[in-house]
């Protein structure tokens, strides 16, 4: 693969699409940050992994999970009675949103 360069008009193409604000003065410098990264992806791409197995995870442990068995419930009359509010069958909660 050839060498990639990132242009200045790359990088300001990214971070509009990043919404970052990057000065005009640092865009040098994150243009030859971004071609090293390049770079590093292009070495990476030329080892052979031929003689490798897929992998899904680093690692052989797999979930450990019990079976889904519907158990004990509490009463829903219980349930009420220990809420600092409600009203009928419904608990009352703190409002999250604004009002719009």
């Amino acid at each position: 693969m050839s060498k990639k360069n990132i242009t200045i008009e790359e990088v300001k193409r990214i971070a509009d699409l990043s919404k970052l604000k990057i000065p005009d003065s640092e865009l040098d410098y994150y243009a030859k940050e971004m071609s090293k990264i390049i770079d590093h992806f292009n070495a990476l791409s030329k080892i052979d992994t031929s003689n490798i197995d897929e992998m899904v995870h680093i690692s052989d442990r797999r979930n450990v999970m019990r079976k889904d068995e519907p158990g004990d419930c509490i009463d829903n009359s219980e349930l009420i009675d220990n809420c600092p509010e409600s009203f009928g069958q419904f608990i009352k909660v703190p409002r999250i949103t604004d009002k719009e």
